[in-house]
């Protein structure tokens, strides 16, 4: 099992309830538990290739060419 290290987190009220309410659902044991789940979701999205903004907007931008 990794290391696990601490780090101090500044959260908004917002977010600080978010992470209240999922550790309430039983979802997840703790709020450290939330904060690497939303890491490895942040972490996975980042990999994704963006798309161009023209096939954002009008996904039938590469169909009129």
């Amino acid at each position: 099992m990794p290391a696990h290290h601490s780090l101090h987190v500044a959260l908004t009220a917002e977010l600080r309830r978010l992470v209240e309410r999922l550790v309430v659902s039983g979802r997840y044991q703790s709020s450290s538990e939330v904060v690497r789940a939303g890491l490895r979701l942040l972490d996975r999205a980042e990999a994704l290739p963006l798309e161009p903004p023209a096939r954002l907007c009008h996904p039938d931008a590469e169909q009129r060419r």
